[in-house]
């Protein structure tokens, strides 16, 4: 998919966390290729703050459902990706049109980056989507009735301090961009359907990140600029 010249000033700040059928944690967090070849995922993104123009989004939450296969971050002619959009139906038509727009990657920033891996766009339908997350995140979880039921718990053991979480600062492979540390869960329930996966979808790793993305390009320029520092291609950099 490509993105054009975005044309009106939208901020949006939240949470976003994904489930995924790689092992715990998710290779593909590091830069490196999916546990089994390809991943099988469900994202979730909440909208704590947010504008499109005039267009208040904020509460709104987003869901997609996909699967990919090779290495989204190093340019793998092979890396290859096909996902579907459930939008929250708690939008009016101008929050909706707002959302597709800049999940879609139309509207620049950070989320045109991620939408250049996009190769097959499968839909985007509207949905009622719940959403919860405890502020010390030991937990995070999202719901649409009948469809998507996951349910992650914060990363534990016997040596790590109860009070902290497991966390990766300056993640390779950072779904949300540059600048965000990941909180690292366990999957408890991963119920997900609307998506036609090459397999059985299981949810195996989980992981919660901040986000906060303008139209502006600086956080896709400091990705950008980053990889070609280290002469890697990363997605939807310029050569």
């Amino acid at each position: 998919m490509t993105s054009a010249t975005p044309k009106v000033d939208w901020h949006l700040v939240g949470d976003w966390f994904d489930v995924c059928s790689c092992k715990l944690p998710c290779p593909c967090s590091f830069a490196q290729e999916p546990t089994h070849g390809d991943c099988l995922f469900t994202l979730v993104w909440h909208v704590r703050e947010g504008h499109f123009g005039e267009v208040n989004l904020a509460g709104l939450n987003v869901v997609s459902l996909g699967e990919f296969t090779g290495n989204m971050w190093v340019g793998d002619p092979n890396a290859k990706m096909k996902l579907m959009f459930y939008i929250d139906a708690a939008a009016d038509p101008d929050q909706r049109e707002a959302l597709e727009r800049i999940f879609t990657g139309r509207e620049g920033g950070w989320p045109a980056q991620f939408a250049s891996l996009i190769q097959e766009l499968r839909g985007i339908e509207s949905a009622p989507i719940e959403f919860d997350a405890a502020e010390d995140l030991r937990y995070w979880r999202a719901e649409i009735p009948g469809k998507v039921d996951l349910q992650v718990a914060a990363l534990t053991g016997p040596t790590s301090a109860p009070d902290r979480r497991v966390t990766t600062a300056n993640a390779p492979g950072a779904e949300v961009g540059p600048g965000q540390v990941a909180t690292w869960g366990v999957v408890e329930r991963d119920y997900a359907r609307g998506f036609d996966w090459s397999r059985e979808y299981r949810g195996g790793s989980s992981k919660h990140f901040a986000f906060d993305w303008r139209p502006g390009t600086d956080e896709a320029s400091l990705a950008c600029e980053q990889a070609n520092r280290q002469g890697q291609s990363l997605c939807g950099c310029p050569a």
